[in-house]
């Protein structure tokens, strides 16, 4: 009896002096995200009132930490020429994979890196041909293919509950006026 209290107490100890650590990642599991974002444009502030951009993302993870999403983002931003703001709007569907370069020992902090496939339409002055002073816009709205590289920082929060800050460079194929695109975006993911 005394060798059971004993052998009961060893194991109480042994798990108590044991880290445990919370099932995240776990292959198979889920999330969904929701981002907002800010064009990168050259020679432009960074926060501009009419410069923005949302995304929802499906994320599913694979083994070791690895992850997949499906992503459908929506951005909007202005143009300028001469007093003039020429608006683009663009909406992309994007596939993709994330595999994570850095991360703390507790598996709470995660740097990722990763690329995706992109598709979407590109729409320019919502369509018209022609600006307010008569001059002919020659880029014109049309559909966007290409792909992207991504960087994301994703802190845990809580077990199910990650914060995101994110950097990506779009190659949009198609478009008329810039081939490159980085962004910067920052949001929640929920894991199911």
């Amino acid at each position: 009896m005394v060798m059971k209290k004993c052998l009961f107490l060893l194991v109480c100890v042994v798990v108590m002096a044991t880290p445990l650590y919370a099932q995240r990642l776990i292959p198979g599991q889920k999330g969904m995200e929701i981002t907002g974002s800010l064009p990168v444009i050259n020679g432009e502030k960074l926060f501009r009132k009419d410069h923005f951009g949302v995304g929802i993302s499906f994320t599913r993870y694979l083994k070791s930490e690895n992850y997949t999403f499906l992503t459908a983002e929506y951005e909007q931003q202005n143009m300028a020429y001469r007093s003039y703001r020429v608006p683009m709007k663009d909406a992309f569907l994007q596939v993709g994979y994330m595999h994570p370069v850095l991360s703390d020992g507790g598996k709470n902090l995660f740097v990722c890196a990763g690329i995706s496939a992109l598709g979407g339409y590109e729409e320019l002055d919502r369509g018209r041909t022609f600006l307010p002073d008569g001059a002919r816009l020659l880029d014109r709205s049309g559909f966007v293919y290409g792909g992207a590289v991504h960087l994301s920082m994703e802190l845990f929060l809580t077990d199910s509950l990650l914060l995101l800050v994110k950097a990506q460079g779009r190659l949009c194929f198609g478009s008329d006026v810039n081939l490159f695109r980085p962004a910067l975006s920052a949001g929640f993911r929920i894991n199911l």
